[in-house]
């Protein structure tokens, strides 16, 4: 039976369930639109440390074919457009999920239909990158959109969490004390995240041979060493941000709560991703440590994401059914 025809069997299937198992089943297929959208960035950033990019040189068919030859760039990045339509096919059910049983809340709606626009336009915008002959502009705005649909799947998850509570409104003092900062760490990872993106697209990825200096200098001359050393300037400024951030919310959050457990993921992941960005620079620029600081920089980007829904959905224990911030002392 074509993939298509059970696709299909099932989300029709799922029309004539009831409700509890309606959401069970969304909350099963938005987790794994998220992991599905992380493994696609990943792949991602092996297409462009490997330089695969051109390996199907059209588009959406390679090489005028819909199965290739079996060549490693040609497998690559076939791979990535393969996973991209796995990804899209799990929007397209999130989306379809949250229209059957959870149009009444809002926040879970939007975010599903707008992670399907993205998710279209990341594909066309797939197929321009191609045609362009990967035209770092396009590279970029192609991550871009990668990351803010990530961001919206992780939304929708944790918003359609509880089906109860169908508006965020958070009314802790340490949940309001917190999104000044939970916002500008967004922010700043996001932007730190297209810094590298043309960073490397410009082709300075590799301009700075040493680490923390370049060149012996804080400041070079010459403009491929300015980008490559603002990339790190901003990663200073934001990476101080974030940890702060995650150090905040981890000591004002109660123990085994989920904000608690970002947290620390999102301080950990990020901790990590400085040590492998040193490594990237001390080991020569190893593609496999190139894609391994391109995959963490996402998973900072998603435990910063969770961390916010979370501060944003924030509910005292009498609504939510537990504790998420520590109770003041009166």
């Amino acid at each position: 039976m074509p993939y298509w025809t059970v696709y299909h069997t099932l989300l029709g299937g799922a029309i004539n369930l009831p409700s509890e198992r309606v959401q069970t089943l969304f909350r099963v297929v938005v987790v794994a639109a998220i992991l599905s959208a992380f493994f696609q960035v990943t792949l991602g950033g092996v297409v462009r440390v490997t330089d695969s990019g051109l390996g199907c040189p059209d588009w959406p068919l390679c090489h005028g074919q819909i199965i290739p030859p079996f060549d490693t760039a040609t497998l690559i990045e076939y791979s990535h457009r393969l996973s991209g339509s796995v990804l899209g096919l799990l929007v397209i059910a999130t989306t379809a999920l949250a229209w059957m049983r959870l149009r009444t809340n809002r926040l879970v709606w939007y975010t599903s239909v707008a992670a399907l626009v993205l998710v279209i336009v990341a594909g066309i915008l797939g197929g321009i990158t191609v045609l362009t002959e990967l035209a770092w502009q396009y590279r970029l705005l192609h991550l871009a959109i990668a990351e803010i649909l990530i961001a919206c799947l992780i939304v929708a998850a944790i918003a359609g969490w509880n089906p109860y509570s169908p508006e965020p409104h958070a009314n802790s003092e340490q949940a309001d004390s917190l999104k000044p900062l939970i916002i500008a760490s967004l922010v700043g990872a996001f932007v730190l995240i297209l810094s590298g993106s043309y960073m490397v697209g410009e082709g300075y990825g590799t301009s700075c041979a040493t680490w923390p200096l370049c060149r012996g200098s804080l400041l070079p001359d010459g403009w491929a060493y300015t980008v490559h050393m603002g990339h790190r300037y901003i990663a200073a400024v934001v990476g101080i941000v974030i940890l702060w951030t995650a150090w905040k919310a981890w000591a004002s959050a109660a123990p085994h709560s989920p904000v608690r457990m970002a947290a620390a993921s999102l301080g950990t992941a990020f901790a990590v991703q400085i040590v492998v960005g040193a490594f990237v620079i001390w080991n020569g620029f190893s593609a496999d440590l190139k894609a391994t600081h391109l995959s963490l920089a996402t998973l900072v980007w998603i435990g910063l994401v969770s961390l916010t829904a979370l501060i944003y959905s924030y509910r005292p224990a009498s609504e939510f059914g537990t504790a998420v911030f520590r109770q003041k002392a009166t």
